[in-house]
């Protein structure tokens, strides 16, 4: 995955401006700017928080298509490919993006744990719709993590931390009055965090319960009980989760054959990756080869990964 400092190298020197010390970035988006990132080969290690200010977007994450339109925040979580299908020529949007171990070391991304938002985020809820006079709040909160990116002093770092911090407790305080909520507690919270950042770093690789309870020094029965808390999933769904979108990203983004493929994600065999890729996609591996791995654009604008949403 890219950091924020290398998807900048990569989408434009020029705009180098609008990040902070490889942790901070804001950008004010358009039609054309969303596609940025086309050449970009894997995805992003980073949150990134979209406000759609007018038009509309039409992307694919996690298995599902979400349309977004004004007043809609559409939140990325690390490592998650995205393809998107159509973007309005009107579409503008303010893009907040903030390196993953920032997000991590933030208090108020603690507050958003246990009311289990960021875990719905991850596993298939990445959109909020707020009222006008909310939007309005968290562009004011964006826009103002802008300005102290472009205009930086002795004390940026903790100046945008605590202007991140505002502009989670604005987004919690927002989810809360929508309601759908539910409270997990400070150790729940703790371990899940922890699993999410082995899992990231070495699903394709390890793909047992055990392995990552041994990491995290307890046992496959009581990581599986909290993640299932947490996240509504079984530990075995979130691993088979990655490695399904990490296998669709390479059919159809590199040249390396299905056995490769196989051998890379750590299966035993061909045969048992073709069983696995049937088994989430219903249908075999070398029958997406070709084929985008999130579906075909809908419109006139297309790409791949939402860097600039």
């Amino acid at each position: 995955m890219y950091n924020l400092t290398e998807a900048y190298k990569i989408i434009g020197p020029d705009i180098q401006h609008e990040v902070w010390n490889g942790r901070f970035a804001c950008a004010l988006s358009n039609s054309q700017r969303t596609f940025l990132t086309n050449s970009m080969k894997e995805t992003l290690a980073c949150y990134t928080f979209t406000l759609v200010r007018k038009g509309e977007m039409l992307l694919e994450t996690n298995g599902q298509t979400i349309a977004f339109k004004a007043n809609d925040l559409y939140i990325y979580a690390p490592g998650f490919p995205v393809y998107i299908h159509s973007v309005s020529e009107d579409y503008e949007s303010t893009v907040l993006l903030v390196d993953e171990q920032t997000t991590y070391e933030t208090p108020a991304f603690r507050n958003l744990m246990r009311a289990s938002f960021f875990p719905l985020v991850q596993y298939g809820r990445p959109k909020l719709s707020v009222a006008p006079e909310d939007a309005l709040r968290l562009n004011a909160d964006m826009l103002a993590l802008r300005d102290h990116i472009q205009r930086p002093t002795d004390y940026s770092d903790e100046v945008l931390e605590m202007l991140y911090s505002v502009f989670l407790l604005d987004m919690l305080a927002i989810q809360e009055n929508s309601g759908g909520q539910h409270a997990i507690s400070r150790r729940a919270e703790d371990i899940f965090l922890s699993f999410y950042s082995i899992l990231r770093r070495h699903y394709t690789e390890q793909h047992s319960i055990g392995y990552y309870s041994d990491q995290l020094h307890i046992t496959a029965t009581y990581l599986s009980r909290i993640v299932k808390q947490v996240s509504g999933r079984t530990v075995i769904e979130c691993i088979d989760q990655m490695l399904s979108i990490e296998a669709a990203w390479l059919l159809t983004s590199t040249s390396l054959s299905i056995a490769q493929i196989a051998s890379r994600l750590n299966f035993a065999s061909s045969a048992s990756f073709d069983k696995f890729f049937l088994r989430m996609r219903g249908q075999q591996p070398k029958s997406l080869r070709g084929k985008r791995a999130f579906g075909h654009a809908s419109c006139a604008t297309e790409g791949r990964v939402d860097l600039m949403g």
